[in-house]
C-alpha cells in the first residue's frame, strides 16, 4: 500500500520546524507534487503508520509518528524501495557523498561519488534514482528535506558501515520531530 510519495510526504512533515502552519497547497508546491498527490499521500502514510492525526482544531492537524518512521527507515527502507547504482551522469549529490555523511566519509578520487541524476547538477557521479521524480527538486528547495533523503538513500545503497552511520544521524534528526499543523 505504501507508495515512494508517501515516503517523500512522511519526510517532508519530518522536516518541518516546529509549530510551522502549513497547507496542502504549500506541501504540493514545495514537493513539485498535486495537492490531490500529496493529500492521498498523506492519507496511506497515515494507514501505514508513518504519520499521525491529531485532534482536530478547525484544521487536520499531522505531524510524523517518529517511531514508526525510524522504524521504516532502519528496518524496511531498503528493502521496499531498493536502489543499485547507475550509469555516471550529473547531478546532485546523494547518499553518502551529501552531508550529513559526507563529513564522516571520504571517497577515493579515482570513485565517482553517487547523485540524484538532474540537469542542473553540479556533480558528475553514478546515478541513484530518487526515491520520488520530484524528490530533487523538493531537496534543492529544503535543505532539511534534503538531509532526510540523502540519509534515507544511504540506507538504501549504501553498505553495513554507511547504513550504521546513517542510523545514527537519522537518529539525532528523530529527536528532532515537532509537532506540525496541516
Amino acid at each position: 500500500m505504501l507508495k515512494p510519495q508517501d515516503l517523500l510526504v512522511a519526510l517532508k512533515f519530518a522536516s518541518l520546524p516546529k509549530a510551522e502552519k502549513i497547507t496542502f497547497a504549500i506541501l504540493a508546491e514545495s514537493l513539485s507534487m498535486s495537492v490531490s498527490e500529496v493529500f492521498a499521500a498523506t492519507k496511506r502514510a497515515k494507514v501505514c503508520r508513518l504519520i499521525i492525526e491529531g485532534p482536530s482544531t478547525g484544521a487536520s492537524d499531522y505531524r510524523p509518528s517518529a517511531l514508526n518512521l525510524r522504524e521504516f527507515l532502519l528496518g524496511g527502507l531498503r528493502y521496499v524501495f531498493p536502489v543499485e547504482p547507475g550509469k555516471a551522469t550529473r547531478g546532485f549529490l546523494t547518499a553518502q557523498d551529501a552531508f550529513p555523511l559526507s563529513k564522516h566519509l571520504v571517497r577515493p578520487d579515482s570513485e565517482l561519488p553517487l547523485v540524484w541524476p538532474h540537469p542542473e547538477g553540479d556533480t558528475r557521479g553514478f546515478s541513484i534514482e530518487p526515491i520520488f521524480p520530484s524528490a530533487p527538486n523538493a531537496a534543492r528547495k529544503d535543505e532539511r528535506l534534503s538531509t532526510w533523503l540523502t540519509l534515507s538513500d544511504a540506507i538504501r545503497v549504501g553498505d553495513a558501515r554507511v547504513r550504521m552511520l546513517a542510523a545514527t544521524e537519522i537518529g539525532k534528526l528523530i529527536e528532532n520531530i515537532d509537532h506540525v499543523r496541516l
